[in-house]
């Protein structure tokens, strides 16, 4: 097998950076004074100078080729970003009109009302003559529940008549119109009861519909099966990802105890799903092209767990990244497509997404892998051990310890806690995770084929969920068990990734150039903390 060296990926590491760099800039300070056309001609030339460039190549110009380089990525990611919410933006007016659209996803109840996704299609304004506008963007819609209508499902077409305007709710750090915007939704809108009515569709589901369906169909069947209350909502957030169950009770559970990543189909998940396939499909392994036939089947089937999870996001990025990362060990050393793999997938889904970047979700996904990748040898190392058990609970002590580290600094930015039992809880979430999505996954097969084994998997599941539940709870209840109210700045976050980087770095070559750094960095932290 042909072996990929490690400097390989960094250009394309390179690459990912200056294109996130190009999107946070061009987002911060010039989305309300840049057309994207313009900084798209400006990428147009800055990529005819290095055709140029390449053409004419000398040695003493790398540095300027380097430069246009950069720039030209820096550019792409400005277009993007522009070109993003110039199709997400729309000038409200304010005014009470009658709106023509579809519902893009499954209502949720928020409170008295019912909440969903609706792409709006046309604007009729009664007072006008001229007809109907064309909008195509869409709003967050909320609406009372009417007894003499039909209720509203997704894929229906919709018309409702109600104002719609971006949201002006700021609070410390956080802008919710510029949430929504990131999220694709240019407004909301509320529609009360008799002001909104279900039309005949005249068009069929999308296939994020037909899914988003699928999954509440899961869900309905978690509730044939007897589930209910605390069991059913972490459940069903644990294996397809519907939260609308979990109460704020829930969530302050296991955010206390640093499990919360449990309660969103993440790679955690899809990792565990992937271990589990491989298991079952090692005796294929035995045939003469086995390793791609199971590779292949894998693939199959998480993008099928993906289908049945609604195609959120999250598991979108994480099916992703674990096909390409499936592929790429087919072609290339083990040791280093991880890497590359991670590089890839974030400039892929920068490319067709650049929202993605503000997605917090999204920054914690990729850190945690990388710090994994970097990390994680580092803390398995400190402690040979040659008992198999004891071996076991070091490497997930060391798995947990490099994901958190990791993702500190995003953590004390965004949320401002920090659980001092997350060693202890990740001890207990990680195998009880595997039960409940194992249980979960074999009850729905088992259920068709062989009932009776079905209702044995439900009573596992039920007596999984309550088992995690339960432990979370008591490691809650702990003296000191979370750290709160204690918010760093960008810039701070920022300082301390760098110095987490020079440490690694430091580790890696052992160049005292490193520590110098970090010291750096850690004073830079400091600094941060005094002027803030």
């Amino acid at each position: 097998m042909r072996t990929i060296p490690p400097f390989v990926a960094y250009p394309l590491f390179r690459l990912t950076v200056w294109l996130a760099t190009g999107i946070f800039l061009f987002d911060s300070i010039a989305s309300d004074c840049l057309p994207w056309t313009s900084v798209a001609m400006a990428f147009g030339v800055s990529v005819l100078i290095l055709c140029c460039f390449y053409r004419t190549f000398k040695y003493k110009y790398r540095a300027l080729f380097g430069v246009c380089g950069c720039l030209s990525f820096v550019l792409l990611g400005g277009t993007l970003v522009l070109k993003e919410r110039e199709a997400v933006y729309y000038p409200w007016d304010g005014r009470k009109q009658v709106y023509y659209g579809m519902v893009e996803t499954v209502p949720s109840p928020k409170g008295k009302t019912l909440r969903a996704e609706v792409r709006v299609a046309s604007v009729f304004n009664p007072a006008d003559t001229l007809g109907g506008r064309v909008v195509n963007r869409s709003v967050l819609l909320y609406w009372m529940p009417d007894s003499l209508a039909p209720a509203l499902r997704c894929g229906d077409s919709v018309c409702f008549y109600a104002r719609i305007s971006r949201p002006d709710f700021k609070e410390a750090r956080f802008d919710y119109a510029e949430y929504l915007m990131r999220k694709g939704i240019s407004g909301t809108a509320m529609a009360f009861a008799g002001d909104w009515q279900r039309l005949p569709n005249c068009s069929g589901l999308t296939f994020r519909q037909k899914a988003a369906g699928v999954q509440r169909q899961i869900t309905d069947m978690y509730r044939r099966w007897g589930l209910k209350d605390e069991t059913l909502a972490v459940v069903s957030a644990l294996t397809v990802g519907e939260t609308d169950g979990l109460t704020p009770e829930i969530k302050a559970v296991y955010n206390a105890t640093g499990a919360s990543h449990v309660l969103s189909l993440s790679g955690l998940h899809v990792g565990i799903l992937a271990g589990m396939l491989m298991c079952l499909f090692y005796p294929f392994s035995r045939f003469p092209v086995g390793k791609k036939l199971v590779s292949c089947l894998i693939v199959v089937a998480l993008w099928g767990f993906a289908v049945m999870s609604g195609l959120s996001p999250s598991v979108v990025r994480a099916v992703a990244m674990f096909s390409l990362f499936i592929f790429a060990s087919l072609v290339t050393s083990e040791r280093f497509s991880g890497f590359l793999t991670l590089t890839l997938t974030a400039f892929l889904m920068l490319l067709y997404q650049p929202f993605y970047l503000f997605d917090v979700s999204f920054q914690l996904s990729f850190v945690a892998v990388l710090a994994i990748l970097c990390f994680y040898p580092v803390f398995s190392g400190w402690c040979p051990l040659r008992s198999k058990p004891f071996r076991y609970v070091w490497n997930l002590l060391s798995l947990s310890l490099a994901a958190q580290l990791g993702t500190l600094p995003f953590v004390l930015h965004y949320f401002g806690t920090f659980p001092t039992y997350f060693l202890l809880a990740n001890l207990l979430v990680s195998p009880l995770s595997v039960c409940i999505l194992g249980c979960a996954l074999g009850a729905i097969l088992l259920s068709v084929v062989f009932p009776f084994g079905g209702m044995w998997a439900v009573k596992a599941l039920q007596f999984s969920t309550v088992a995690l539940n339960d432990s979370m709870a008591w490691i809650q209840q702990l003296a000191g068990s979370q750290i709160t109210s204690f918010y760093i700045s960008a810039f701070q976050s920022l300082a301390l990734c760098a110095c987490m980087a020079f440490f690694y770095a430091y580790w890696y070559n052992r160049k005292a150039s490193c520590l110098v750094g970090a010291l750096v960095a850690l004073n830079a932290f400091a600094a941060g903390n005094v002027f803030a």
